[in-house]
């Protein structure tokens, strides 16, 4: 994932936060009550388009926090979800996770720059071996077939 994509996604999490430190605001069975609660794939459409954040890097962060691999978000939201606070909890391992794929960027950033500086490193020094060898050396004369 990009860095600009984490870091949309990290504010578009911040503001679930926010919107579920209202336990009144989550609800289950329906992306939206009318009431003003939302369910958590609610709440991340409606806070998306509220903010003008794009929703699907923060889906897949979400994702990934599941306790369960592969357990849909609405499942979880409907079934599994046993309080607004276990909800925020999934939402605070999503932020965690996001910061983690930053830093694993950076640090794979550094390590391809690195690795780039040794190749060139290597390269010049092997040219200027080359070129100092066929310096050295007599140019011999052509042999011409009889």
């Amino acid at each position: 994932m990009l860095q600009v994509d984490i870091d949309k996604a990290v504010q578009l999490l911040d503001h679930m936060l926010e919107f579920f430190a209202d336990d009144g605001h989550w609800t289950r069975g329906s992306y939206d009550d009318g009431k003003g609660g939302h369910c958590l794939v609610g709440a991340l459409l409606h806070l998306g388009r509220k903010h003008g954040l794009p929703t699907a890097p923060a889906i897949a962060l979400l994702q990934d926090a599941m306790p369960r691999p592969s357990l849909p978000l609405v499942h979880f939201n409907d079934k599994r979800c046993g309080s607004a606070a276990e909800l925020r909890s999934v939402i605070l391992k999503a932020r965690r996770l996001a910061h983690n794929d930053a830093e694993r960027e950076r640090a794979a950033a550094a390590a391809k720059a690195w690795l780039l500086d040794q190749i060139q490193k290597r390269r010049s020094a092997a040219t200027a071996h080359i070129e100092q060898t066929v310096s050295d050396q007599p140019i011999a004369p052509e042999r011409l077939a009889a």
